[in-house]
Parts: C-alpha cells; sequence; structure tokens
C-alpha cells in the first residue's frame, strides 16, 4: 500500500524520520567500519560476524520502521528520503535531504536526487483574473 503525502504532512513527520534515519546511517557504518577492519583476515572477521548480525538486524528494524511511515530510503549514506505525493493528476516524489530544515525539492519517480526541483509556492502563480474585456462596438 502506497502512503501519498502532502508537504505539510511529510513535514511533520520529519521529526520521527530523522532520528530514524540518523540511526540506520550509524548502524551502517559500523557495520562498515568492522568490515573493514578485518578485509583481509577472514577468521577474525567469521568472528565479528555475530556482532555484524545483530547491527544488521538493527539496521533492517530502522529502514522497516521508515518504510512502514512511506519513505523511500534512497541513499543511506547521505541521508536521502523521498515521500510519494500527487501533483498534477501524477505520482511525484517530495525530496528531502538529512540536515536540510523542510521539505524543498520533488522529483519525477523515474528520476533522482540530482535531477530534483526546488518547490515554488504556486499561490504566487495565480493567473485566474477577474474581470472582463470590454467589448469594441463596431462602426
Amino acid at each position: 500500500m502506497n502512503i501519498y503525502y502532502t508537504i505539510e504532512a511529510a513535514e511533520a513527520i520529519l521529526p520521527k524520520v530523522r532520528p530514524l534515519l540518523e540511526s540506520a546511517r550509524r548502524l551502517k557504518q559500523e557495520i562498515e567500519l568492522i568490515a573493514a577492519g578485518y578485509d583481509y583476515d577472514t577468521v577474525l572477521l567469521e568472528q565479528e560476524k555475530p556482532r555484524i548480525n545483530s547491527l544488521g538486524a538493527k539496521l533492517t528494524r530502522k529502514l522497516e520502521a521508515l518504510e512502514e511511515l512511506g519513505c523511500y530510503v534512497k541513499d543511506l549514506d547521505i541521508g536521502l528520503v523521498d515521500f510519494l505525493a500527487n501533483f498534477e493528476d501524477r505520482d511525484v516524489f517530495l525530496c528531502w535531504k538529512l540536515g536540510e530544515p523542510r521539505i524543498s525539492h520533488w522529483h519525477e519517480l523515474n528520476e533522482g536526487f540530482s535531477r530534483r526541483q526546488e518547490i515554488m509556492d504556486m499561490t504566487q502563480l495565480d493567473l485566474e483574473f477577474d474581470f472582463e474585456m470590454p467589448l469594441v462596438e463596431q462602426e
């Protein structure tokens, strides 16, 4: 089941998303650090396997919690999360990066971070006019 967000709703859950994402990033970094430390020593790496598996299970739970919130974790290293939204009768992603104070970008579903665009305040683009053109009488 897909969860659709408005900008306001996505920003409202950022206080839940931020600590989960930060924790997931730390767990991933810890796993990578352990693995890198024993890169050429398979015996010692095997001894660390229970610890790595435990950290991996915690990481999985954090990612599942983010998924349950409707987040699409796109890049854990930089803390990139997308939220599904509907704009002009099509699905798009609201794009947020850890460290950004609010959600200010979006991109198409088939595009990524490099193609994200700034969200404009559409009320500034109100092009509806409430006046009538005067009729010109012909002579």
